[in-house]
């Protein structure tokens, strides 16, 4: 008996061991040096923002710890900024690419094609093709991978903005070089973008986001595995299952249905901001560039308004003093992203205003509005 205890003590000795040895592999893979040799600062950034083309894909995380408020209507886009997501990114060009949001009730897809952008809910059964490109609409879950986010943030950043180099890190198993956007005035709330991406393609592998004054990120989205390739044409494109729902719309979302459905007409400057460039037909909606701190101003129309500003209200929103009687604002603020909504009870009307931008510039933004 003594034998088989032995024996069977040797057998579980070496089960432990093989055990051990494959949970030491990542950490091994992840502790490997890794050489600093790649582009330097400003050519990495010029090779990220034109690695657009890059076919590739893989398993993305994203983390969020904003803390934003559910706001009616709004909560899909919110709930994308605070919390944790899995993506899984086939990539085949600009105009042909998909992303599977993974839920625990299964899947949110979002695929791009030549002529419409396809979402496809298998919680609900319901698929949604998007007619056009539409100007104005909220953030999803394909703008948070690490090559979408990264462009998207590197081409907002101003050109007096410090750009320097970061070490190389290992990111999916690959060699990423990297580099740190500072911003160089005081109004944004983002106090670092950094970037890692592939040496040679440019494709962004990893992305943080850290607030002004933080030492930790609020926003990340990195590969957890990836593959430089061109993905399967069944994986970019699936096949629906038959017998689902199937609408077709012009405006994916609230937003951009507040664009096509508002006739209020927004300035084309506040506070020497300049509107970014949208549609003829799209002026209720519009962005305000400032670099980082660039920021969006939405009417929101009639009753829907009302219910926003009460549940900023309910949500403890501290008020933001106002130029004249019958306008009220509350200030929502979390580390990266600020907002205020605007209840101008003389002309019934609601704003919106939200960016990564500090409260007092945006305060003053509002005011300037409804003056």
């Amino acid at each position: 008996m003594s034998v088989v205890r032995a024996e069977a003590r040797r057998r579980w000795s070496l089960v432990a061991a093989l055990v051990a040895v494959l949970c030491a592999v990542p950490v091994a893979v992840a502790a490997l040096p890794v050489s600093s040799a790649g582009p330097d600062a400003q050519a990495l950034r010029r090779l990220v923002l034109a690695s657009a083309d890059e076919p590739h894909e893989g398993l993305v995380e994203t983390r969020g710890s904003l803390g934003l408020p559910a706001l009616p209507g709004l909560d899909e886009a919110t709930a994308l900024l605070s919390g944790t997501s899995r993506l899984r990114v086939w990539y085949d060009g600009p105009r042909r690419w998909r992303v599977a949001q993974l839920l625990a009730a299964g899947e949110r897809d979002f695929q791009q094609g030549p002529d419409a952008l396809t979402v496809w809910d298998y919680e609900r059964e319901v698929l949604t093709r998007v007619r056009g490109r539409p100007a104005v609409r909220l953030p999803n879950a394909s703008d948070l991978s690490p090559p979408a986010l990264a462009r998207r943030l590197l081409g907002m950043a101003a050109s007096a903005d410090r750009v320097s180099a970061l070490p190389a890190r290992r990111t999916a198993g690959r060699t990423a070089v990297g580099l740190r956007v500072t911003p160089a005035g005081d109004t944004t709330t983002v106090g670092a973008l950094e970037v890692w991406a592939d040496p040679e393609t440019g494709l962004p592998v990893e992305v943080r986001v850290t607030p002004r004054d933080a030492d930790r990120p609020a926003l990340t989205s990195r590969f957890l595995d990836l593959r430089l390739a061109r993905p399967a044409a069944s994986a970019v494109a699936p096949r629906p299952a038959p017998g689902l729902r199937t609408t077709t719309v012009s405006a994916p979302d609230l937003l951009s249905r507040l664009a096509s459905g508002t006739e209020e007409r927004l300035p084309d400057t506040l506070l020497g901001r300049r509107a970014l460039p949208g549609t003829p037909s799209i002026s209720s909606v519009r962005g305000y560039r400032d670099g980082l701190a660039t920021f969006l101003v939405a009417p929101l129309p009639g009753r829907y308004g009302n219910r926003v500003h009460r549940a900023a209200v309910d949500a403890g929103a501290p008020a933001v003093e106002m130029p004249r009687e019958g306008t009220e604002a509350v200030l929502l603020r979390t580390s990266l992203l600020t907002a205020i909504v605007v209840l101008d009870d003389t002309d019934d009307r609601v704003f919106l205003l939200v960016g990564a931008i500090r409260p007092d510039p945006l305060a003053e933004i509002a005011r300037e509005l409804v003056s």
